[in-house]
């Protein structure tokens, strides 16, 4: 699936309320600041991917779920935020070019918070 890109930098600000988004996938959406380049897009397209795997609603449900964990076990948001689950696939390989055409079906699992 090809996500539907949009340029929006004043939506993003206002909803940069508890940490400062540059790009967000609210399915079957990725919204940007400005223009992504190929590793931004990558990320946000393994979040396309977790998305369909969970139905998009479960998704939401285990992001924060997860963000809220590690709120609670790190106390900082910067860090609970990298230790979802979800970003840390993104993260781990969003410059793999390959990794959409390889990715195992519900790899976000191999990851803890």
């Amino acid at each position: 699936m090809v996500p539907i890109k949009i340029i929006a930098p004043k939506f993003l600000k206002l909803i940069s309320v508890f940490i400062n988004v540059y790009a967000i996938t609210l399915f079957p959406f990725i919204i940007s600041r400005e223009e992504m380049n190929e590793r931004v897009l990558r990320h946000e397209t393994i979040h396309i991917c977790q998305q369909k795997e969970l139905l998009v609603l479960f998704f939401y449900l285990l992001y924060l779920w997860d963000f809220c964990h590690g709120l609670f076990k790190y106390k900082s948001r910067s860090t609970a935020y990298r230790r979802i689950r979800f970003e840390q696939e993104a993260y781990t390989h969003e410059s793999d070019k390959e990794y959409l055409d390889t990715r195992p079906w519900l790899n976000w699992r191999s990851y803890k918070v």
